[in-house]
């Protein structure tokens, strides 16, 4: 703490005691106090005839002074009474010679426990000082920390409009430039083909496969930035779980031309939900594992009933996840060294989005995974929800 502060925090101080107790008004009020003091030792002395401890109520005064005054008045009272108890009770019975001191000595008890008492009346006000300035320090931490948190939070809400805004202005202009590629395409799939055209059509298809790709992560971006903002509405409804996992999984091996194994009853497994968002869960669960495992391996997909819920889990053979990353894997725009490192483009938009929507549900994901054994993504939803 900067001497500066020390003076602020002193000035404070000094602002939170009634004027009454400020060290000047105990300096003058220890001079009534102590001749009351002596005017009752005296009284007592007379009553009994004699007093063997005319210092008990001087001990006392200065026990009161230090309580409402301090240290400092504290050490005055013990000057007055000494020389008080001095001049009323040691010099009658001995007179004034300086070669007889050893009477004078009695005093030496007297002047240590008022000593004490000061003692431990400065250590109390220095206690209290500093907790005051604790105090203080931890309102101006709290400030600063107020302040910091609201600065974020504004830089947040920036940051969510931003991403809301230009994903929305993206998607237009876009959706636009996909749609006269696949225009195009159509239009020279007709035609008779030459080598001009199909260099043509090789850049037209390279267009609409960047534009898809532009096109997910805009709608990725929009999914996010209505969920940090609330928006996200869940239309549910009774649907058989069964067939709208087999829909998925059909559309990924026509996709990817990809082994994908669907384990499921041949029951329905009806659940209300919303129908489009689970399908999204299910395509991010099987992109991801067909994105992040050998192409030659195989993905299984399980749909189980259970008595109060439904558990569906994506199984691959890719790399694993380390126990220290799988905690972090649902976070927004996380993504692990390993997928970092490798040429599988993605911003870490997937799981989280896939979290929220279940977690909207009522349900729960987790993954299960060691290194270099593969990964299993667990979807749980209830039944009530």
């Amino acid at each position: 703490m900067t001497l500066a502060q020390q003076s602020q925090l002193r000035k404070d101080y000094m602002a939170n005691v009634p004027k009454w107790r400020y060290p000047f008004i105990g300096y003058l009020v220890t001079i009534p106090v102590t001749v009351l003091v002596v005017l009752c030792t005296i009284y007592v002395a007379k009553m009994f005839g004699q007093f063997f401890f005319p210092s008990t109520f001087c001990v006392i005064s200065i026990l009161f002074v230090a309580l409402f005054w301090g240290a400092g008045p504290a050490i005055w009272s013990i000057l007055l009474n000494s020389a008080a108890l001095y001049y009323f009770f040691i010099y009658p019975t001995i007179g004034y010679d300086i070669t007889n001191w050893r009477d004078a000595l009695q005093l030496l008890p007297f002047i240590g426990s008022g000593l004490i008492i000061a003692l431990i009346t400065a250590q109390r006000e220095r206690a209290r000082f500093q907790a005051m300035g604790a105090e203080l320090e931890l309102q101006s931490y709290a400030r600063e920390l107020e302040e910091s948190n609201r600065q974020l939070e504004d830089a947040n809400k920036m940051k969510d409009r931003f991403l809301s805004i230009a994903s929305h202005e993206l998607k237009t202009p876009v959706t636009t430039i996909r749609g006269q590629a696949q225009l195009m395409l159509r239009r020279i799939s007709k035609q008779k083909k030459t080598s001009d055209l199909d260099g043509v059509a090789t850049t037209l298809e390279r267009i609409n496969d960047q534009t898809g790709r532009l096109t997910i992560l805009i709608d990725e971006l929009l999914d996010v930035s209505s969920m940090r903002a609330g928006k996200v509405v869940l239309n549910k409804r009774l649907c058989n779980l069964t067939s709208l996992c087999q829909d998925v999984v059909d559309d990924h091996r026509m996709l990817s031309e990809r082994r994908i194994i669907y384990e499921a009853p041949s029951e329905p497994v009806c659940i209300k939900v919303d129908v489009d968002r689970l399908a999204q869960v299910m395509t991010n669960l099987i992109s991801n594992a067909l994105k992040y495992s050998p192409d030659n391996s195989t993905v299984e997909v399980k749909l189980q009933p259970e008595p109060t819920h439904v558990l569906i889990s994506v199984q691959d053979r890719g790399k694993g996840i380390a126990k220290d990353q799988q905690e972090h894997i649902f976070e927004t725009f996380y993504r692990t060294p390993d997928a970092q490192s490798s040429t599988k483009r993605g911003l870490g938009l997937g799981l989280a989005i896939t979290k929220d929507i279940v977690e909207r549900h009522g349900g729960r994901i987790w993954c299960e995974s060691e290194p270099d054994h593969g990964s299993t993504f667990l979807v749980e939803l209830p039944f009530s929800g």
